[in-house]
């Protein structure tokens, strides 16, 4: 697979917006012996519920209203970010990542929800013009969604515009420093700029937001060879 082709296939398979922890995750972290046939994850859809809705996302939440206040939620994304870091099991890890990226999809106003939409549907033909304008859109009516940064960070990164990618996900990670997903794209985008040390530090912090990601090892390891001139 050319890289070309690798960077169009992370953002296309399946919804990345709305549920798209339910992408990343099980691409990223599943064992190998199921990687290839994801049970309804691989399914455009299959990752979250109706359309309109966030996963796992009160009525009050979908209709931009919600009975907890966004610090609150903030608080409890804290929360699931510390354990995480202390789970024990990689299991117990999947488990807690997709809750922390639950909680970070709330409190979208239904203009947002309705950008995102239009975001995977551009994604879906490949626009990335158009759906980076629809992510844009979105960023500038929540500029405190980091996640939004993120999506927006994926498809520059699909297009070839790795500054632009680094770029949002430096102010993404400035908001949300826990999130492993982030991490995890900022090592990619790095690699491919051949900036191997900041891949490197990327992939580090992984680990250390993520302990159970045992896949980033293996990529630790190969980076830090790379590094060092040492055949892989």
């Amino acid at each position: 697979m050319t890289q070309v082709a690798a960077r169009i296939r992370a953002v296309t398979k399946p919804c990345l917006l709305l549920g798209s922890a339910a992408f990343v995750v099980s691409t990223a972290n599943a064992a190998p012996s199921t990687r290839s046939g994801l049970p309804g994850s691989d399914r455009p859809g299959a990752a979250h519920p109706s359309r309109g809705t966030s996963p796992d996302a009160s009525p009050d939440a979908s209709s931009g209203t919600s009975s907890a206040t966004p610090s609150r939620s903030l608080k409890t994304l804290q929360q699931v970010s510390k354990a995480l870091r202390e789970a024990k099991t990689p299991s117990e890890a999947r488990a807690l990542e997709r809750r922390a990226e639950t909680l970070r999809q709330r409190h979208l106003t239904p203009a947002t929800r309705l950008l995102l939409e239009k975001a995977d549907a551009f994604l879906k033909t490949h626009d990335y013009r158009k759906a980076e304008a629809a992510l844009a859109s979105a960023v500038v009516l929540q500029p405190d969604r980091a996640f939004i940064r993120r999506a927006r960070a994926r498809i520059r990164y699909a297009a070839g515009d790795f500054e632009g990618a680094i770029s949002d996900l430096g102010v993404a990670l400035q908001m949300d420093a826990d999130d492993p997903l982030s991490w995890r794209l900022l090592s990619q985008v790095e690699e491919e700029r051949h900036d191997i040390g900041a891949a490197l530090s990327a992939a580090r912090q992984v680990l250390v937001v993520d302990p159970q990601a045992h896949d980033i090892r293996k990529r630790i390891t190969t980076l830090q060879a790379t590094l060092d001139g040492r055949p892989i």
